[in-house]
């Protein structure tokens, strides 16, 4: 009697190429989470990012809206008021704070939104994330015009644009987004 037993299973071979399949499969399954991952952190990082610039933007409106005699430009006498169309390309505001005697300045300088309260030293309000490459101001309606006996009859309102680029550099991630935001604020207070 022939007494040989075959046991049923996998070649050699057979087994070289499902380990080889399971190899490539895994290498696409990895590559591809660690893609998700980094788009993950870039979105994480701009929306961060972003909402710095929102709240250094929405800090900047309610200090202009409550604020008065507004000054754009940098040179001259920063406590009186100065108009300036937006094509002036100004990157310095002056206002009178809430108070009536506080004297605030917003500016642009080295990629980056300062602020500087009264003789105090200017402090930056944007993340070191986020390079400003251009803000202008423009004022309209706060000089005071020759009608009216001497008022301009145009409540005063200051228009902001703000162009950069969030960087999400600062966390080794190799992409950027760029920005450019526009918002108009209007003095509360009533023109005479």
């Amino acid at each position: 009697m022939n007494n040989i037993s075959h046991k049923k299973g996998f070649t050699l071979i057979e087994m070289i190429v499902s380990l080889g399949l399971f190899t490539i499969i895994l290498f696409i399954a990895t590559s591809a989470f660690l893609t998700v991952v980094n788009t993950d952190r870039k979105s994480r990082v701009v929306r961060i990012s972003m909402d710095n610039l929102n709240l250094a933007l929405e800090n900047m409106t309610r200090s202009i809206k409550t604020g008065t005699s507004y000054y754009c430009g940098s040179g001259g006498e920063i406590s009186g008021v100065q108009d300036c169309p937006i094509s002036s390309h100004q990157s310095t505001l002056s206002f009178t704070e809430q108070d009536g005697i506080t004297r605030a300045t917003y500016l642009y300088n080295n990629g980056r939104i300062w602020q500087k309260i009264g003789a105090g030293v200017p402090t930056p309000i944007t993340a070191p994330e986020i390079y400003i490459d251009r803000v202008n101001f423009s004022v309209q309606g706060s000089a005071l015009g020759p009608g009216n006996g001497g008022a301009d009859a145009a409540q005063p309102y200051v228009t902001i644009v703000v162009q950069g680029t969030v960087n999400p550099g600062a966390v080794n991630l190799n992409t950027s987004s760029t920005f450019k935001i526009q918002t108009v604020v209007t003095q509360r207070a009533y023109d005479n």
